[in-house]
């Protein structure tokens, strides 16, 4: 089943009722703590697909899964999901949501790979520089992967920015590559 237009729906739905009740900001925080934990705990989308797990257990588990303390718009969708048998979209719908949200404040989510800590300061200068280009605010993942060797890997609005010292020693070696295939 393609859960694109019921989670493009609810997620809609959502968000003008979020919106209506001034309450979009503490939804759209929810949505990813909620988000995080379907990432986390593969066991979570289990559950809620447990046609076992009653209602009620589901919302509890949705409940702790948002540290047990929803907005009343977000407690009352919730709510709305349950009732309709649609609790299996939940993730779907969080994520459409938190796009519909990112586009209305006009964030870009961005993803810095450093091989180790990058010092505050340099890291807010490249994403001053990035926010600039972009006209936008940045939400920024951060993660350490020593494979780089050192440098940056900044991914943002599917787009690439590879400084790491492992990117360029990969491109000197396809470049070494393309020039020996060329002189046999």
């Amino acid at each position: 089943m393609n859960s694109g237009p019921i989670a493009s729906r609810y997620a809609t739905a959502l968000f003008a009722f979020a919106k209506d009740s001034n309450e979009i900001e503490s939804v759209y925080e929810k949505a990813k703590v909620i988000q995080d934990i379907f990432m986390q705990l593969p066991m979570f989308r289990s559950a809620l697909e447990n046609p076992v797990t009653s209602k009620s257990d589901k919302k509890k588990l949705i409940l702790s899964a948002a540290g047990n303390n929803l907005s009343g718009s977000l407690d009352l969708f919730i709510d709305t999901l349950l009732k309709n048998s649609r609790e299996t979209f939940l993730q779907f719908i969080l994520l459409k949501y938190i796009a519909l949200y990112r586009e209305e404040k006009n964030i870009h989510f961005g993803k810095l790979t450093t091989a180790e800590i990058m010092d505050i300061e340099t890291e807010k200068k490249l994403i001053s520089t990035m926010e600039n280009k972009t006209g936008g605010t940045i939400e920024l993942e951060r993660v350490v992967d020593p494979t780089i060797l050192g440098g940056f890997i900044f991914e943002i609005d599917h787009n690439q920015i590879d400084a790491s010292v492992k990117g360029q020693l990969d491109s000197i070696r396809k470049e070494y590559i393309e020039r020996n295939l060329k002189t046999i």
